[in-house]
């Protein structure tokens, strides 16, 4: 029988010994788990759990199950549990992004109730999405990105489990739960941010939303992160080369691979990265898909496909300025930043000029 947790106190000495009995070698003689804290965990818990072993070692996991407040009914009802436990038992074995390892994924088909035990990379650099991400930074992402969607590539029919984001139902929860309710809400408490054109730009975005999701997600699908930016990937360097390590699947989809990119480049890069270096890395980008076999797929179908998917992830500041529950004061600062880093994307790459 499965086992899943609603908060992870539940996660004891009892628990740890059944699902993770034969990991470790020697039983579990007592757990001590503790909140990962503030700023982790917006859509699900996450905590870190201390064992202790009859043979006196002292291993950790990461612990992870449904958020603590109202937003866990948007993460079910966009399949968010659903879709992270099916990536780790269905995907991560070919997935070419180095990921932590899972020790443990369960989740119950009725009520989406969860329960992932991770390999714990405490001493490895996780991302702040609050700090902008380097160029080497950036660059590893478009990279690894490039690399997961060339392998999935046309592929995504073999998994029967697999949400898609063209998925109707899905796309009019997206709008009418999160991206209308939170739209003017968003323009009226951080006007500062909007010069120019984009509070219209915004307002054309919630009126064709449908329609320019659609023309984001034309062409072949693949395996997407769908969640794809700085506070979810770990940053690491092999051979004096930057790379990453890529956690919280919550949001892997069917669907376009130039989402991922678009959504990483637009939160957690800064101004200084605009223009000429990110041209550079959608064509470098580009060129990895190819070489990983991706054919019939031109540069200008991937740039217009980059512009339209910088128009629709605006879902994602408005939603944390002013749907989602922030949780903290790290959550309200994160919502103000993508929001700003986000509208000179959008201004970067004209994309208002795609809207009707």
């Amino acid at each position: 029988m499965q086992a899943v947790i609603e908060r992870y106190e539940e996660f004891d000495v009892a628990l740890a010994n059944q699902i993770l009995g034969q990991a470790f070698g020697s039983p579990i003689t007592a757990v001590e788990v503790r909140d990962l804290g503030e700023g982790v965990g917006l859509m699900s818990s996450i905590a870190r759990a201390h064992l202790q072993l009859a043979d006196g070692r002292t291993p950790s996991v990461v612990v992870k199950c449904e958020a603590r407040t109202a937003n866990r009914t948007l993460s079910k009802g966009l399949n968010f549990y659903w879709n992270e436990v099916n990536f780790y038992r269905h995907l991560a074995a070919s997935c070419p992004t180095p990921i932590p390892a899972c020790l443990y994924a369960a989740v119950d088909a009725q009520t989406q109730n969860f329960l992932l035990v991770l390999e714990d990379l405490a001493d490895v650099a996780s991302g702040d999405q609050l700090v902008p991400c380097t160029e080497a930074q950036l660059r590893a992402a478009f990279v690894r990105a490039a690399q997961l969607h060339g392998t999935f590539w046309g592929q995504t029919q073999a998994y029967e489990w697999l949400n898609y984001q063209v998925d109707m139902k899905t796309m009019l929860f997206r709008r009418d739960a999160i991206l209308r309710p939170g739209l003017e809400p968003c323009l009226a408490q951080y006007e500062q941010f909007f010069t120019g054109n984009h509070a219209d730009t915004l307002r054309r975005i919630g009126d064709q939303y449908l329609e320019l999701f659609m023309r984001a997600m034309a062409g072949e699908p693949t395996i997407v992160h769908g969640d794809y930016r700085t506070d979810n990937v770990f940053h690491v360097e092999k051979d004096g080369v930057a790379d990453i390590i890529a956690f919280d699947w919550q949001n892997t989809m069917g669907g376009n691979g130039t989402h991922d990119i678009a959504y990483f480049s637009a939160q957690s890069a800064g101004d200084e990265l605009r223009g000429e270096t990110e041209m550079r890395l959608l064509r470098e980008y580009h060129d990895t898909l190819c070489a990983h076999g991706v054919s019939g797929y031109s540069f200008d179908e991937c740039l217009e496909q980059y512009r339209y998917n910088l128009l629709i992830t605006m879902i994602t500041p408005i939603a944390i300025c002013s749907t989602l529950d922030q949780g903290n004061a790290r959550g309200a600062l994160l919502g103000q930043t993508i929001l700003e880093r986000s509208l000179a994307a959008l201004a970067a790459f004209e994309c208002d000029v795609l809207l009707r």
